[in-house]
């Protein structure tokens, strides 16, 4: 029996950037993904597995992902896009439910943001902000994305930077002192090993979903950073981009990127002009932001 996020919490959160090529799976190999001129075409639908799908579509398509609980208990997923016709997918109990407007998705990410910087981390009222996500949203049973890659929006990848992930120097920038070659080498060497550990700490954090202990967190990496916040407590982790809020012990959101951290290191990208920030609450962030034309993005009927 999942808890209610009312209860004495304590939030972990891991700051982390993903690159594609971490994906345990990828959404080619899950055969949702295909490749044409303009750019990626993915197809979703009922018949298709949530988590396997929200872990296998690229991080440079998203802007933020995360798993919570409902005020009915129910597991919720939800991802937004930086790019597309299409703001955020919700999946409810493992299963593609609705689709969210970019309007709607921009307030939300913005608001939760908000609030997390200057009240207290969203993650303590999640299934009152899920809950309200569904009632925005438009039921669907499939749909079609298509990503060509140059949105304007942050990506969950350009949001992080992952300093383990940096090139190396190429053989011409070594010269030709047999020494240097050999410590340029080296150092190669050394950073694949350090990537190597980093994939394999990267999936096993992915592997975390609510549910599940704050101990088998703590088990896989120390945090880096660790702040008390408002019902709970922070452990951040900022070379990734997940953040694990956990209440009497069990994880009950899991985020990515890490709204703790930005909100501490890059307020900014929840900026939206003329938006009504005393709406932003997890009843009434619908309408802190101004509308705006998006032609191509679901409305509700």
């Amino acid at each position: 029996m999942r808890r209610s996020l009312f209860t004495p919490a304590i939030v972990v959160i891991v700051a982390t950037s993903f690159s594609p090529c971490l994906h345990a799976e990828s959404a080619d190999q899950v055969g949702v993904m295909r490749s044409s001129a303009s750019g990626k075409e993915i197809r979703l639908d009922t018949t298709l597995n949530a988590r396997q799908i929200v872990s296998a579509i690229p991080a440079e398509f998203l802007r933020e992902r995360f798993e919570a609980n409902d005020t009915k208990g129910r597991t919720i997923a939800y991802m937004a896009f930086t790019e597309g016709d299409i703001g955020g997918l919700i999946f409810v109990e493992n299963k593609l439910t609705a689709q969210v407007s970019k309007q709607d998705a921009m307030a939300f990410y913005s608001c939760r943001g908000y609030a997390t910087a200057v009240q207290h981390h969203w993650a303590k009222d999640a299934d009152i902000w899920t809950e309200t996500l569904l009632d925005a949203s438009v039921p669907i049973s499939d749909v079609d994305l298509h990503f060509t890659g140059k949105s304007g929006l942050r990506s969950i990848v350009e949001v992080v930077n992952d300093p383990t992930l940096s090139q190396v120097s190429s053989l011409v920038d070594m010269g030709t002192n047999p020494l240097n070659i050999f410590r340029k080498l080296s150092s190669a060497w050394d950073s694949s090993v350090d990537r190597d550990h980093f994939q394999k700490t990267l999936l096993r954090l992915k592997n975390v979903l609510t549910g599940a202990s704050e101990a088998e967190v703590a088990e896989i990496i120390k945090p880096e950073d660790v702040s008390f916040v408002s019902g709970g407590l922070v452990m951040a982790y900022p070379r990734f981009s997940l953040e694990y809020f956990v209440s009497n012990g069990v994880v009950k959101v899991v985020q990515q990127p890490s709204f703790y951290h930005l909100s501490r290191t890059q307020a900014a990208l929840f900026y939206a002009p003329n938006v009504r920030w005393e709406l932003c609450t997890p009843s009434e962030w619908q309408k802190a932001m101004p509308e705006v034309i998006m032609p191509d993005s679901p409305t509700k009927k």
